[in-house]
């Protein structure tokens, strides 16, 4: 009976991550109707669909699998989401050993989540043209998940004084988790890269599959 309530638990829980999917994806579809009644706002309606789209992804990604999700698919699915969205190549890359180790917290997860969304889009948004770069870097206890882009940085670019808000880098500043999370912005040859370091508490380390 045990194992019964709990397969029921699971396939219940599935089904609600499916509904709020489909829900999501609704919201979205409207929000893009309304960009086209008002082009005046389509910036910011734009802005609103990324992220939902991005939130809409860790719930999709909570139908297919069971247990916590793997950084590596959550980085993976908003990388193809900002891509159709935007029409710009996103190349992948994984470097390390054993990236299924690091999974998210429910907590965590769709934070994570929107903060790569909104370095892509920043990535985009801020050059001309080419391939996005990312890259998921696998190390002992932390991975560090990097956004790069053909750019410059104003010399007297200081992530620190960016103040915390509900768009851009500030909205990036305001999700992160207060521990085990980092983020920097720096100018390295003739690209932007912006990383973000996770380590636990904001990951879990989980047995290599």
């Amino acid at each position: 009976r045990l194992a019964a309530a709990i397969a029921q638990r699971e396939m219940l829980v599935k089904e609600v991550h499916h509904r709020i999917k489909n829900n999501l994806q609704g919201v979205a579809g409207l929000l893009q109707q309304n960009a086209q009644r008002h082009p005046e706002a389509s910036a910011a309606i734009a802005e609103a669909v990324g992220h939902v789209h991005a939130i809409a992804q860790v719930h999709g990604l909570q139908v297919g699998m069971t247990g916590p999700l793997r950084v590596k698919a959550v980085m993976e699915a908003i990388a193809q989401s900002v891509q159709r969205m935007f029409g710009r190549p996103i190349t992948m890359e994984v470097q390390g050993a054993d990236p299924h180790r690091f999974a998210l917290t429910e907590a965590d997860s769709i934070p994570v989540a929107l903060t790569v969304n909104e370095l892509l889009t920043n990535a985009i948004k801020h050059s001309a043209g080419g391939a996005i770069a990312c890259r998921m870097e696998c190390g002992e206890d932390a991975v560090a998940l990097s956004v790069a882009n053909p750019g410059s940085l104003a010399p007297e670019f200081n992530l620190a004084q960016v103040p915390a808000g509900i768009s851009g880098l500030g909205l990036v500043r305001a999700l992160l988790p207060r521990k085990g999370a980092s983020i920097s912005l720096s100018q390295e040859g003739p690209m932007v890269v912006a990383r973000l370091r996770l380590a636990p508490p904001a990951v879990a380390l989980l047995t290599p599959l």
